[in-house]
């Protein structure tokens, strides 16, 4: 009896320390995340970076930020942050609506900043028909795409999620994992792949491919007549190096949080079916409760580095030279503000 007393109390201890981190977390991280946020979308907004695809991508990722931020964090809060006070729990509707909306919401970012790479890697390519497609246009156009696809993925949701009831206390509730068995251990598994594994792979592999063309426009000369021509370029290049430098921050930032919650939501998912004592889910929930808001720590991350982008100016001048001054991240030829 003692030693189940023992267990059960350093289960309490567990719980309420998991609590308490959520609450501070979610109002520390809520109020910054917000602020940071809205500056993203000022900056982004301006004519200024309008025109720029890469900036396009951006907007489109601080938009979905800060309503991840406005929606994810308090409904964590509101779950984990307190007792019984889960509305999931009491309605099967609302537990299938929100959660479907949380995955598909949180989905959408890694994935609009793996088209932010994407887009420095064409921008930088020597290639016409490759930089091309680094253009607004395309860009108006993947983007509502890519949100559509990412709340289609989760369409399964509705269908799957229900109302447990935990056994050793008889109360309701809405497992934010997905109800314990085979549909919870393919969703953890789904999410690692889709989630996790897939952007990071596309951010990484298209960084790379970006840093090959800049070696590559290194080598080439500079060959140019229009002093204008060359200050716009020059501001342009300026502006491509902050868009990679907020990449590389958000690429490594999305590498430790994602992947490490997708992995813990594994692990809890295969245990989950297995006979475990009231301390052992006290540490699975609180790994739960400690990463999974931190999946919202990457969209936030780089709003400090975004609010430092400069202003480049609009190019007006037809140029056929190919521009290579150092750190160069976009190569024109032959554009007249576009590139």
């Amino acid at each position: 009896m003692s030693t189940i007393s023992s267990l059960q109390l350093a289960a309490n201890n567990l719980n309420y320390i998991s609590m308490m981190f959520v609450r501070c977390y979610c109002y520390v991280v809520i109020p910054l995340g917000v602020v940071g946020h809205l500056l993203s979308i000022y900056i982004f907004t301006r004519p200024a970076l309008r025109s720029n695809p890469c900036s396009m991508y951006f907007l489109a990722a601080a938009i979905i930020g800060l309503v991840d931020t406005c929606y994810t964090l308090p409904m964590r809060m509101i779950q984990s942050g307190f007792i019984d006070t889960d509305p999931g729990a009491h309605s099967v509707i609302f537990c299938q609506i929100t959660w479907f909306l949380l995955y598909s919401i949180r989905g959408l970012c890694p994935w609009l900043v793996a088209l932010a790479c994407g887009d420095r890697y064409l921008s930088s390519s020597t290639s016409t028909k490759k930089r091309s497609w680094s253009s607004p246009h395309v860009a108006s156009r993947i983007i509502p795409l890519t949100i559509f696809l990412g709340f289609i993925v989760y369409i399964h949701i509705p269908f799957f999620f229900k109302i447990d009831i935990i056994p050793d206390t008889q109360t309701p509730i809405c497992y934010p994992p997905g109800p314990p068995g085979t549909y919870r251990i393919i969703l953890s598994f789904f999410n690692l792949i889709y989630f996790g594994l897939c952007p990071l792979f596309c951010m990484l592999l298209c960084s790379i491919l970006t840093f090959r063309n800049m070696e590559r426009s290194k080598r080439l000369h500079v060959v140019s007549s229009n002093i204008m021509a060359n200050q716009a370029n020059q501001n342009n290049q300026r502006t491509n190096r902050h868009m990679l430098r907020m990449l590389f921050i958000q690429v490594f930032v999305y590498c430790v949080t994602i992947l490490a919650y997708s992995i813990a939501t594994i692990y809890t998912s295969i245990t989950a079916i297995q006979t475990q004592t009231v301390f052992q889910v006290a540490q699975e929930n609180m790994i739960i409760d400690v990463l999974a808001p931190m999946t919202t720590l990457a969209s936030t991350t780089a709003t400090s580095t975004k609010t430092t982008t400069t202003t480049s100016t609009k190019p007006t001048t037809t140029i056929s030279t190919i521009s290579t001054t150092r750190n160069i991240l976009t190569v024109r030829t032959t554009t007249t503000g576009e590139y």
